[in-house]
């Protein structure tokens, strides 16, 4: 997997646009995805939907666990058995919580693909990352916290009718206030249920501990549902522009672009 690079020479003999790089050089457009058409990913998009639903349910059944944890050392600190029991409750929801966002994340992504491949079919317009970032930029530390949302913001960019299919670079294109909402209450809501949960792993915790636990495992829970209903309306959007605009490769369409009539998206 590799970061932006310039475009490969075309191999597929449609009509070629040379752009100029920072430094000089003349690079060529992306070949276009001769292996596939356009397609339709609603279906795709609602399951994704459906499975992100179920594992905002998972963070606040997790939260909850936090809670009757604490509960549980706070009234019964000697009751082995109530002990054992919050325990059992409290691994149980983490086990949920990590497969309901398992397989979120896993029809997610493919969704995101999908919908990248027929962002690349509508427009030439270059993407910032290449598209093996659309499983990577989850994965990579670090790179994590803003290059999904780079790959987003492009897929909405090129997706909306009203971006040229001859526009050489996507990246001057402003990104959606829907976009930017949806990344930063997911970044909040990630960064501390990653805090919670390596706070309860920490030895045995006391009971001060477990409170600041559960707080932040309520406050992680607010701002994952409201991540999850914007990546919701998020999918939605980007279903119904790509549905919206006419199915017309870029190498097909017009070849003089229209001014930008900027973002207003």
């Amino acid at each position: 997997m590799t970061g932006p690079s310039a475009y490969e020479p075309n191999p597929y003999g449609v009509p070629a646009y040379s752009d100029r790089t920072p430094s000089g050089a003349t690079r060529r457009p992306q070949p276009p995805p001769m292996d596939r058409w356009f397609t339709s990913e609603q279906a795709m998009g609602l399951g994704a939907s459906i499975l992100i639903g179920i594992d905002t349910v998972a963070s606040w059944t997790s939260a909850w666990a936090d809670w009757h944890s604490y509960d549980a050392v706070r009234a019964y600190p000697d009751d082995d058995g109530k002990l054992a029991q919050a325990d059992l409750i409290s691994g149980s929801s983490g086990i949920f919580s990590a497969l309901a966002l398992l397989a979120a994340a896993v029809v997610f992504i493919v969704w995101l693909w999908r919908v990248r491949w027929n962002a690349e079919m509508f427009c030439r317009g270059e993407h910032r990352l290449t598209r093996g970032w659309v499983l990577g930029s989850w994965i990579c530390p670090v790179v994590n916290l803003w290059y999904p949302k780079w790959l987003v913001d492009d897929i909405v960019a090129a997706s909306d009718p009203r971006t040229s299919p001859q526009t050489p670079s996507l990246r001057s294109i402003p990104g959606t206030r829907l976009v930017w909402a949806w990344w930063i209450t997911w970044v909040v809501g990630l960064v501390l249920g990653n805090v919670a949960q390596r706070s309860s792993l920490d030895g045995v915790p006391a009971l001060g501990e477990l409170r600041t636990n559960a707080l932040l495992s309520s406050v992680s829970a607010v701002a994952t549902t409201a991540a999850a209903v914007l990546v919701m309306v998020l999918i939605n959007r980007v279903n119904e522009l790509q549905i919206r605009r006419p199915w017309t490769p870029w190498w097909a369409a017009d070849q003089a672009p229209p001014p930008y009539a900027g973002p207003g998206r």
